[in-house]
């Protein structure tokens, strides 16, 4: 069973600071972004084994290549680590969302899906499904590393750290987040499934 659960975000890009959700599209990181990265990767102490996924998008790779270096290893891509699919939504401004009526009910509720992308529900089945599978695949005692996203993180921390109720109402999760010996919490994901 995996020893430790560490998620880890991946740091703010150019679109972020033009105040534009991303989804799946990309942007570059910003130059602080990659700073602390680094600096995140030299102060994390990896005793025993431990393994690194990392959502494919180049924001949280180039993030994962960042934590990695410092250990001599690579991460392995996952696309089950992606951010959400917000479909149309997709580069709109903050601003304008605020805007829009219609997009309360796509970023709050489970079951509600932008056109074209995904909804809650589907990101929670895939992200718990492939957190849940490499709890269980990995060797006993191995630190599970996963670099991703902003959305996928609030969704899991909600349920990790017994907060589920509105998810998206969470503030956006830390750098790291750290979960010793996360058997039950992880169990809680199982229960979502």
């Amino acid at each position: 069973m995996t020893a430790r659960l560490m998620l880890i975000r991946h740091g703010k890009t150019h679109a972020n600071a033009a105040g534009l959700l991303m989804g799946r599209t990309d942007s570059r990181l910003l130059p602080e972004s990659l700073h602390h990265a680094t600096a995140l990767g030299e102060a994390l102490t990896m005793a025993g084994p431990f393994a690194v996924y990392s959502s494919d998008q180049p924001r949280a790779l180039t993030t994962a290549h960042r934590i990695t270096h410092p250990h001599g290893r690579r991460p392995i891509q996952d696309p089950a680590l992606r951010e959400r699919d917000f479909g149309s939504y997709t580069l709109t401004a903050f601003a304008d969302l605020a805007r829009d009526p219609a997009w309360a009910c796509v970023d709050t509720h489970y079951s509600a899906r932008p056109p074209g992308g995904e909804t809650l529900l589907d990101v929670e089945k895939r992200i718990f499904g492939r957190l849940l599978h490499l709890h269980d695949t990995l060797p006993p005692e191995t630190t599970l590393v996963a670099v991703g996203h902003s959305t996928c993180w609030r969704l899991v921390e909600s349920v990790l750290c017994g907060r589920r109720h509105d998810p998206l109402d969470e503030p956006i999760p830390p750098p790291l987040t750290v979960l010793e010996h996360p058997r039950e919490a992880l169990e809680a994901l199982r229960d979502r499934l």
